[in-house]
């Protein structure tokens, strides 16, 4: 009797499997444009972008992101939050999918939500089956997960090519293992940096160009002219975790702050403040989940200026992390402050220190309450 249940039980799962297969299969043949967009930063960006461009384009597309906040953007371009009653998993990715095939959407455009490599490559081949992959850049970051090196992220991303589709790589490094994977599936590559060079997007601000040209990459494929897809991605909304400003009093002073905390690693960070010659204010939100992601911003030291200095908030580093913050800053130049008196310290580091010329938030999003630091700092 145990058996013969078994063996039911068997029986049913099979057929639930097969049963899903089919539905996913017959979503693929619904849904003939299915972009992947994964890569270090600028995902969330990346996926507006394309969305709005497919929407100026007339295809009924449906968009979803899973950056700063995860958001599904509707064919009207309208959006609705990601409401989860569980922790997030990549089975998010079949059930948009199935709701692209509700709307009747010609066109699907995904944000990579997986950072394990493994779940990155189910994410792909079992769920998306993109006929074009994107890889923004590839840089430092989920070292714990990924790799440490520019070699083993770029090996940790690929797994999001497709299998003989389109593959379009947005920035040269990692680039010689990226085309290796894309080879390897029989993919076409495009290198973004050759194709619509980030250098004639002069009218974007310096961080924005290298996200609009591997856009442009993406929608010189799907046949859609450049003054289209420029006019749909000017009415793009900005991704919550897109890098802003505002100007802040703190005394007699006004001073802009930048709010960079989604830009996670120091190459991204370094590439929003440009250059730069006078000292800056750095305000490092820490997660104790995110140990490693300190330890690369304490190595690769952004705050290069000898009269930078960094207010480490959030949750508290362990010893040797902090030691290695400080070992590239004198004694005076490095503290660690908790969340409630973060704006007391902010406002006295600054009444301190008169060249400062700015306020740079980074670090880590999650935990960061913007709008408590905008508010109590003191919004000019």
């Amino acid at each position: 009797m145990m058996t013969l249940c078994a063996a039911a039980l068997l029986a049913v799962l099979v057929g639930l499997g097969a049963l899903e297969r089919q539905r996913r299969d017959r979503a693929f043949a619904m849904v003939p444009i299915r972009i992947h967009v994964n890569g270090t930063r600028g995902k969330s960006t990346v996926t507006r972008l394309v969305a709005a461009a497919l929407r100026e384009a007339g295809v009924i597309t449906l968009a979803k992101t899973t950056g700063t906040e995860a958001r599904l953007i509707l064919p009207d371009g309208a959006e609705e939050p990601v409401r989860r009653r569980s922790s997030p998993s990549i089975r998010e990715q079949l059930w948009v999918l199935r709701r692209a095939t509700r709307i009747g959407a010609r066109a699907l455009v995904v944000e990579c939500m997986a950072i394990d490599p493994d779940l990155q490559r189910v994410s792909e081949h079992e769920m998306m089956r993109s006929t074009i992959g994107v890889i923004t850049n590839v840089r430092h970051d989920h070292g714990d997960a990924m790799g440490t090196t520019i070699a083993e992220v770029a090996t940790a991303l690929g797994g999001t090519l497709p299998r003989r589709g389109v593959a379009v790589i947005g920035d040269p490094a990692g680039a010689g293992v990226l085309e290796q994977i894309a080879a390897d599936n029989g993919d076409r590559v495009i290198r973004a940096w050759h194709t619509a060079p980030a250098h004639a997007f002069t009218d974007e601000p310096g961080w924005m160009r290298a996200n609009v040209s591997t856009a442009i990459a993406v929608t010189r494929q799907l046949g859609i002219a450049d003054e289209v897809a420029r006019r749909g991605m000017r009415r793009a909304r900005p991704d919550p975790g897109a890098a802003t400003g505002w100007p802040a009093h703190v005394g007699a002073r006004e001073l802009p702050v930048i709010d960079a905390t989604a830009a996670n690693d120091p190459d991204s960070l370094a590439t929003i403040l440009g250059p730069r010659t006078t000292p800056h204010l750095f305000v490092f939100h820490h997660r104790a989940d995110r140990p490693f992601r300190l330890r690369q911003f304490a190595d690769a030291a952004p705050w290069s200026h000898p009269d930078d200095v960094v207010v480490l908030t959030g949750d508290r580093p362990d010893w040797l992390t902090w030691r290695r913050v400080k070992r590239g800053l004198g004694s005076q130049r490095g503290s660690v402050v908790p969340a409630r008196r973060l704006a007391d310290a902010v406002r006295r580091t600054i009444t301190a220190r008169p060249a400062t010329s700015a306020i740079v938030c980074c670090g880590n999003t999650k935990g960061f309450n913007r709008d408590r630091f905008r508010t109590t700092v003191g919004e000019a």
